[in-house]
């Protein structure tokens, strides 16, 4: 593949990488691979607005820097790799299930670490200690959330992480162009299926070290949340063995509609339209995946993975969280369940409007997808009979 070929020049995003933090390159290669195939996708495809190559292509650079700037951070300060990650916990699922939200109450409590959004491109250097909140790339990067609101709305509604909150891994795996995120937000097909069956060991050693640069001046119990963590939870459990996992679960009905009025509300932020025809023909088997997976894991790990379901933690947030404490073994403290509960009292749902979806805009129905989840409903009856 030839790097003439694609209007997003392959040579083009590295060196605006290089100009943008003055670092030497990564010390491997294995984050090439991801990058030209997307590059290649963005060129057949032929499908990106003006706007949206823009965005691509500041993406690509933001993130290649922030691996340079991981990569550099280390080799000067080595022994940050010499502190172990201590039975992390990790939240997976489908997404729409809850992730979100279980991840915002675990933050909630101060004897917990999450990792901030502000954090995910600027991990080198790591913030001082207790500057979690008030470090300038921060406070920036709050400042900019009031610009998304006013521009994608629409996007907010279904899911929105203020710069200061907690995030999703999948910023720091796409560091290494192997991430869910660069597969859905624009339409690559041959990325999103070499992505569903590369090797992930790059990326989640990639991510490891990053959580061990974060922790070498603001250390906690880590809590961390990525749903797409469950098409890849064998290698999750390959990188950290003494991990901890809680699985959400949703009526996978629900899910896929959800999932696919989330995208098309964002996709034409990049591209030509919402491009419903991808979805269509790439999201199901997706998220059928996202299920799959964990089954295989979760029953040769039965005491390692926790199960989550949506209408319980809806229905009484405080009562699941409680019961994850007490699987977790961790202490129930009154701090804790007084920041969660004022975290939900500030955060009803529908804080920024409400998300309505459906399969039939999407022209699914129930019956064409129940292959796709009937091994994981038959475990996990949680479909809703009138849906």
């Amino acid at each position: 593949m030839g790097e003439t070929e694609m209007a997003l020049g392959f040579s083009e995003i590295v060196n605006a990488a290089r100009e943008k933090v003055a670092v030497p390159d990564p010390d491997s290669d294995s984050w090439k691979e991801g990058l030209e195939i997307l590059l290649h996708d963005h060129t057949r495809q032929d499908r990106l607005t003006e706007r949206g190559e823009m965005i691509v292509r500041n993406r690509y650079v933001e993130t290649l820097a922030a691996r340079m700037q991981v990569d550099e951070y280390i080799r000067r300060n080595p022994a940050v790799l010499d502190q172990p990650i201590d039975r992390p916990v990790f939240i997976l699922g489908m997404p729409r299930t809850g992730t979100t939200m279980l991840s915002y109450m675990l933050d909630a409590d101060p004897a917990n670490r999450s990792m901030l959004r502000w954090e995910a491109y600027n991990a080198a250097p790591p913030a001082a200690p207790g500057a979690l909140k008030t470090d300038p790339r921060c406070l920036a990067e709050v400042a900019r959330d009031e610009n998304m609101l006013k521009m994608a709305p629409k996007v907010a509604a279904a899911h929105f992480e203020p710069g200061d909150g907690p995030t999703e891994c999948v910023h720091l795996i796409a560091q290494d162009f192997r991430s869910l995120m660069l597969a859905v937000t624009t339409t690559v097909p041959t990325y999103h299926d070499w992505l569903m069956f590369t090797d992930m060991t790059t990326a989640f050693e990639h991510r490891k070290r990053v959580l061990q640069i974060l922790q070498s001046t603001n250390p906690g119990r880590w809590v961390l949340k990525m749903p797409s963590d469950s098409l890849f939870i064998r290698q999750l459990f390959k990188t950290f063995p003494d991990a901890r996992v809680i699985w959400t679960h949703r009526d996978p009905y629900a899910v896929v509609g959800s999932s696919l009025g989330m995208r098309g509300n964002s996709r034409p932020m990049f591209e030509v339209d919402e491009g419903a025809e991808y979805m269509r023909q790439y999201f199901p088997l997706q998220l059928a995946l996202h299920a799959s997976r964990p089954l295989e894991v979760s029953a040769e790990r039965p005491d390692d993975i926790y199960h989550c379901y949506y209408d319980d933690l809806v229905a009484d947030p405080l009562a699941q969280l409680k019961q994850i404490y007490r699987w977790l073994g961790n202490d129930w403290t009154e701090t804790a369940e007084a920041g969660m509960q004022g975290w939900l009292d500030s955060n009803p749902q529908n804080k920024r409007g409400k998300h309505s979806y459906s399969l039939e805009e999407w022209g699914l129905t129930r019956k064409d997808l129940e292959p796709y989840f009937s091994d994981y409903l038959r475990v996990h009856p949680v479909a809703r009979k009138d849906g």
